[in-house]
């Protein structure tokens, strides 16, 4: 396996949001400003990679409706996001029908465009589906006004309908690590992460009961948030807010019966949680069996590449866990194809390796590897030339998963997502609903969420090598770790023979030089 060059050791340079004024409240707006938990004394380095935001306003509405207000004194522009929670969703409106519906939203919203100066964007995240709008500051009453056109419209077949050849445009086949992914997220976090990979046909099966039971509950205000990113204070905007709510109501029976929760977080991870993962090692028992999933058609060749990769879940319970994750992830990226993917407090950490030239009857590359053909194996899959090829590959991902990161790698890592996450966040238009968003994932309380950007940024430069290295132990090496471990092989079965029958014994390394 060919380790990636090294990412150079550089700090972004620091993109400063406007620190806005003190609010006003207003006596006819009952509103909460939560500062529960504030932010850290911010460093220079630390003010230019984390936005200095004040404490937010929050109310819930008179329909259940929360809001969090985000406000910058003086600010051109206005962002409010959707954000639409599909863990308390019943299994049968997940996936497909829940896709639909919340597309038909961001679709809706669109058609405002034509007399609004609106830009509308439509993100699937995990555990929720969010729908931004970004316009003018003075337009924000409009922006209001339309949300109630359309969650107060009597006939929902039209926006559905739309929706749903919409999203059949736009779903693509899944290639071999969609695959991967689904047959490693099913194994490790059970059916209910895995009910968010959608396929073609279940957009197609989805019943016209479905989606509009699907409407109902996904965007029923008692579980939704609205951000929104102003210069005015949430008292300025009572009128249009009262209104809101007095036409977007509860119509749905869909939902536990329950009060709407005050938290936002509440509303996010409320449902059912994702399985307890299987107890399983790849090098000492218990084994994890190698899973083989079927290679998509060979469309195109990127789509029907083979490929293996190897999993395992995190239980990321406080913010330092999952900002160390996060760090040592992007330390091991910089030679490795390695991705990591957070829902609540459990991150999904993943190995990719291109199995290249794959397929029987192919020669031999490597001359090494026509002098080992030559010797007689006493296991057969041994002269699989790709296999030899793949433990060689894996024995490199495990040495230098062994490797002791140093100092100065980590503060690069660090310092180089930390910046992109600002430089996204000034290329977005400076909009605080997206970082908030993100923040949301980084906290395990509401009062939390001011401070948790900064203290994500915090966490990640203050990580040492020893901190690193003792997390990656205990996590992440392929022989030594804790179990959690899952693995899939995308392939044809005649192309992955010698490696299925040479790993259902387990992972398998070069042997240690003499």
């Amino acid at each position: 396996m060919t380790r990636r060059p090294r990412l150079p050791a550089c700090l972004l340079s620091g993109l400063l949001l406007s620190l806005g004024a003190g609010c006003k409240r207003k006596d006819t707006v009952k509103v909460e400003i939560f500062d529960d938990a504030p932010p850290p004394a911010l460093t220079e380095a630390l003010g230019a990679l984390a936005p200095p935001w004040p404490a937010p306003e929050r109310v819930v509405l008179a329909d259940g409706l929360l809001v969090h207000w985000l406000r910058e004194e003086g600010t051109p522009a206005v962002h409010l996001r959707l954000v639409f929670p599909t863990g308390d969703l019943k299994p049968a409106l997940q996936g497909a029908p829940a896709l639909i519906a919340a597309r038909s939203v961001a679709l809706e919203l669109e058609a405002l465009a034509a007399r609004l100066s609106l830009r509308v964007e439509f993100t699937p995240r995990a555990g929720r589906y969010e729908v931004s709008v970004h316009g003018v500051d003075a337009e924000l009453p409009a922006i209001l006004a339309g949300l109630g056109d359309i969650f107060s419209a009597p006939a929902l077949e039209g926006p559905l309908v739309r929706a749903r050849k919409q999203v059949a445009h736009d779903l693509r086949p899944p290639d071999a690590e969609a695959r991967a992914l689904g047959a490693l997220t099913t194994r490790l976090l059970g059916d209910v992460a895995a009910g968010e990979l959608i396929t073609a046909n279940a957009v197609q099966e989805a019943s016209e009961t479905a989606l509009r039971d699907a409407w109902e509950a996904l965007t029923d205000p008692r579980s939704a948030l609205l951000i929104v990113h102003a210069g005015d204070t949430l008292a300025g905007h009572d009128g249009g807010l009262s209104d809101l709510a007095g036409r977007w109501k509860p119509r749905t029976k869909l939902l536990a019966a329950r009060g709407p929760a005050e938290e936002a977080l509440v509303r996010l991870r409320q449902g059912p949680r994702p399985a307890a993962p299987p107890a399983l090692h790849l090098k000492r028992p218990p084994i994890a069996p190698l899973e083989r999933v079927d290679p998509p058609p060979p469309s195109t060749t990127r789509s029907s590449r083979s490929l293996l990769v190897l999993g395992r879940s995190l239980p990321l319970a406080s913010v330092r866990d999952r900002s160390l994750a996060r760090l040592v992830q992007r330390h091991l990226q910089a030679e490795l194809d390695i991705r990591l993917s957070i829902t609540g407090d459990v991150g999904l950490f993943t190995i990719h390796v291109p199995l290249g030239a794959a397929g029987r009857g192919k020669p031999a590359t490597d001359p090494l590897e026509e002098v080992e053909a030559a010797d007689e194996a006493a296991d057969p899959s041994e002269a699989d030339p790709l296999n030899r090829r793949l433990r060689r590959e894996l024995t490199v991902i495990r040495d230098y998963l062994r490797e002791r990161p140093l100092a100065q790698d980590l503060i690069g890592a660090a310092q180089l997502w930390l910046g992109a996450r600002m430089v996204a966040a000034s290329v977005d238009g400076e909009d605080w609903t997206a970082l908030w968003s993100e923040a949301l994932d980084l906290s395990v309380a509401d009062g939390e969420i001011v401070a948790a950007l900064a203290r994500d940024a915090e966490t990640m430069l203050a990580a040492t090598p020893d901190e690193a290295a003792a997390f990656i132990t205990r996590w992440l090496d392929l022989e030594k770790s804790e179990p959690g471990w899952a693995w899939v092989a995308v392939g044809s079965e005649a192309d992955l023979k010698g490696i299925i029958a040479a790993e259902s014994k387990g992972i398998q390394f070069d042997p240690p030089p003499e």
